[in-house]
């Protein structure tokens, strides 16, 4: 009997309990510590009922406060779906708060539609004119190899364009176009290869310079021209990715955790048709033949949960020590120091929680997108022909599985 308790816990304390367990044991032992620290009772009940025992109840009275942690991780455990949903603003909000919250992320949502799709123009125009600036420098720069003179000076709008690239400011096509235009008369009208021979004249020698110089600045026009491009392209991965990562299409959550929580299935949704919601479960049982791929996905879950806790659990011990301090004298200054490290801690946790559910996410599109397939080998239903085909049948087993429809769906027989 006892033998079989032992591989009982044995079998709890597994990787991922283990390390759920963490953010209890460390609130548990914050609370002790901080109530030891401000709470003369409590170091007299703790030197009188623990301290001053012999070292065998000693361990004894650890090994149960270890089994009460165990039992309170695996019961709170239970709750760690619901804790993550309250983050996610489906408990509490009511109607009033929900619409307003929302009302903050769609109007985040229409900025970054909007933005995206302005970069999206810029990038365009941009890659069109880089190739006509190109061509247009280099026809000028042969144009100008005939003169055999130079009398080049710098322009301040390209000073100007070097000291924004410099500070990784914007450069706009329009300010690139007056000075590729500048640019491409000074190279038609000077030889920007001059070199001055041994024993030139120093008008020679004054010409050879500005050719150099104006080498110089044709090549740097080029380098900003190449620089506005990458930092459009950036512009447009850093809008494309909020807008990929953060939003689920037109349907808007009261929080961004919540709306992180939507893209997984609104992408299973609008690439194939599948309702995420109902096939996970199926799809999970694919993806748990991949070891290696199964492994990282439940790494990743398990480190949004263990984020999660460490919020809820820094929110409780904020309202525990700010209700309780101003009750205690002796602690009058730790209260301040509560009232303000443990909401900006909780906030820290939760936007480190945000990062690794976009990741999480991302993991669950990649799980459609590789293994979907699979599933319909597992449900022995022949591979579609082409993509619009895969949407017919993933409708029509939800229309089967969810409604009941009595739609004939062949299965493969081997």
């Amino acid at each position: 009997m006892f033998g079989t308790l032992l591989d009982k816990l044995t079998s709890l304390f597994s990787k991922n309990f283990a390390v759920a367990s963490i953010p209890l044991f460390a609130f548990l032992l914050l609370n002790g510590l901080m109530a030891f620290r401000v709470s003369y009772r409590f170091q007299q009940w703790t030197q009188n009922n623990y301290l001053s025992q012999d070292p065998a109840r000693q361990a004894l009275l650890s090994f149960g406060f270890l089994l009460l942690i165990v039992t309170v991780s695996y019961v709170l455990s239970t709750l760690s779906v619901f804790m993550r949903e309250v983050l996610e603003g489906k408990h509490f909000l009511g109607d009033f708060l929900s619409t307003a919250l929302s009302q903050r992320f769609r109007n985040r949502l229409i900025k970054v539609e909007k933005e995206m799709g302005n970069v999206r123009d810029k990038l365009r125009d941009l890659r069109k004119k880089q190739q006509t600036w190109m061509s247009e420098l280099s026809d000028a720069y042969q144009q100008g190899r005939a003169i055999d003179d130079c009398h080049y000076a710098r322009h301040p709008t390209l000073t100007a364009l070097v000291d924004l690239g410099n500070s990784n400011q914007e450069i706009t096509l329009q300010q690139l176009d007056t000075e590729v235009t500048n640019m491409k008369q000074d190279l038609q009208q000077n030889d920007p290869e001059l070199v001055a021979s041994p024993g030139a004249t120093p008008q020679a020698i004054a010409a050879a310079v500005a050719s150099q110089k104006l080498d110089d600045d044709n090549g740097e026009l080029l380098r900003l021209i190449r620089y506005a491009v990458d930092k459009a392209q950036a512009q447009y991965v850093h809008y494309l990715t909020e807008f990929q990562f953060d939003y689920a299409g037109e349907e808007i959550a009261p929080t961004k955790m919540g709306n992180i929580s939507r893209v997984a299935p609104h992408y299973a949704a609008t690439r194939y048709s599948m309702n995420f919601d109902i096939f996970w479960t199926r799809l999970q049982k694919v993806v748990e033949t991949d070891a290696t791929f199964y492994s990282v996905l439940q790494d990743a879950k398990m480190q949004v949960d263990f984020l999660v806790q460490l919020v809820w659990y820094t929110i409780c011990f904020t309202i525990i020590w700010a209700i309780a301090l101003p009750c205690l004298r002796e602690a009058e200054g730790w209260f301040l120091i509560i009232a303000i490290v443990g909401p900006v801690l909780a906030y820290i946790w939760y936007r480190i929680a945000l990062q690794n559910y976009r990741a999480f996410s991302d993991l669950l599109r990649a799980s459609v997108d590789l293994y979907r397939l699979e599933l319909l080998k597992v449900l022995r239903i022949p591979l579609p022909a082409n993509a619009e085909q895969e949407r017919l049948v993933w409708e029509m087993l939800e229309r089967r599985l969810v409604y009941g429809e009595h739609s004939n769906i062949a299965l493969q027989n081997t």
